[in-house]
C-alpha cells in the first residue's frame, strides 16, 4: 500500500484509492470558513472547511504542501501553492486565515503517484563543504505521516 494511502486512511479509513489532480481549482475562503478555530488540525482548519463546503466533499486533509479531497472512497491529491502554505502557518500560530480566493494546483507530472521514487540524484562531490542549514518551521500542524522534530 502506498504511503500516501496509509496516511489518508488514518483520517478516513473507508478510502480505497488516491489519484493526482490534473487541473487547478479555485477555492474561496469566506468569513464563515475563517471563523474555524481548529488550529493545527489537518481536517478541520479554515481552508479544510472552505474546500469541504465549496466542493461538497465528505472530508479533507490539508497539510502545509498537499491537500487530499475526499469523496466517498476516493481521494484526490492537490499541491498547495505558497500563498496557502503561508496562510496555514499563520492560522496555526493563532492568526486569522485571510478570506479570499485561493487555488489548489494540479500535481506536476514529476511528482505524481507511481513515478519512480528510487531515482538517484547526482550531486557534485563537495569536498570540505559545510552541511546545509535547514530551517524547520515550528508551532504548526504535524507533517502528514511523520513526526515533528520536537517530538523526536
Amino acid at each position: 500500500m502506498p504511503a500516501s494511502l496509509t496516511t489518508v486512511k488514518k483520517f478516513f479509513p473507508k478510502v480505497k484509492s488516491i489519484t493526482d489532480s490534473r487541473k487547478n481549482i479555485k477555492i474561496e475562503v469566506t468569513k464563515g470558513d475563517a471563523n474555524s478555530k481548529a488550529v493545527k488540525q489537518h481536517d478541520a482548519c479554515a481552508f479544510a472547511v472552505a474546500c469541504k463546503r465549496a466542493l461538497h466533499l465528505d472530508g479533507t486533509i490539508i497539510s502545509r504542501t498537499v491537500a487530499y479531497l475526499i469523496k466517498g472512497d476516493k481521494a484526490i491529491r492537490y499541491k498547495l501553492p505558497l500563498s496557502v502554505e503561508k496562510e496555514i502557518v499563520s492560522f496555526d500560530r493563532g492568526s486569522e486565515f485571510a478570506i479570499g480566493e485561493y487555488h489548489l494546483e494540479a500535481v506536476p507530472k514529476s511528482n505524481r503517484l507511481g513515478t519512480r521514487s528510487d531515482r538517484v540524484q547526482l550531486i557534485k562531490n563537495r569536498l570540505n563543504s559545510e552541511k546545509r542549514f535547514r530551517h524547520i518551521t515550528t508551532n504548526i500542524r504535524t507533517v502528514l505521516g511523520g513526526k515533528r522534530p520536537e517530538d523526536e
